[in-house]
């Protein structure tokens, strides 16, 4: 055996392990940058995402504030109505901080009368509703609206 060839393995095995270090990099680099660019991406979003949750829960807190005064402010219109006597002119007033509802119409409909029926053939008792004298059946009819 000659002194040279110990070193040739040596140096064979070198150059496979260098060769195959090279051949996984380039497989698994591409991977590795993509998981780094999904990760980078996700932490990005978490941040921003704080960043939101932190900007909500302060604008919760200024409402919450303005809430409160508002409330404040309600309740000393109460009491000065009870001092006035008169609770529509705390509310409905010029200082009124509450808008003025519109009247609505109240639209009554004439209920379904039930009535009872046997069954011949079970003798079971079962409920059918009537319709009203008016011709409808408890809504109000459809109007259409002409087109333009």
């Amino acid at each position: 055996m000659n002194s040279v060839q110990p070193w040739m393995v040596v140096a064979g095995a070198l150059a496979g392990l260098a060769v195959g270090g090279v051949g996984a990099s380039s497989w698994w680099w591409p991977r590795m940058k993509r998981a780094r660019r999904l990760i980078d991406r996700l932490e990005a979003a978490r941040q921003l995402l704080n960043e939101q949750t932190t900007q909500a829960r302060r604008q919760i807190e200024r409402m919450q504030l303005e809430l409160g005064e508002l409330r404040l402010i309600a309740e000393r219109m109460r009491r000065k109505a009870a001092h006035t006597g008169s609770p529509a002119e705390s509310l409905d007033g010029p200082d009124s901080i509450l808008p003025a509802a519109p009247a609505a119409p109240i639209v009554r409909a004439k209920a379904a009368a039930p009535r009872e029926d046997v069954d011949n053939e079970g003798g079971f008792a079962r409920t059918q509703f009537q319709e009203p004298e008016s011709g409808h059946n408890g809504f109000a009819p459809t109007q259409i609206d002409k087109p333009f």
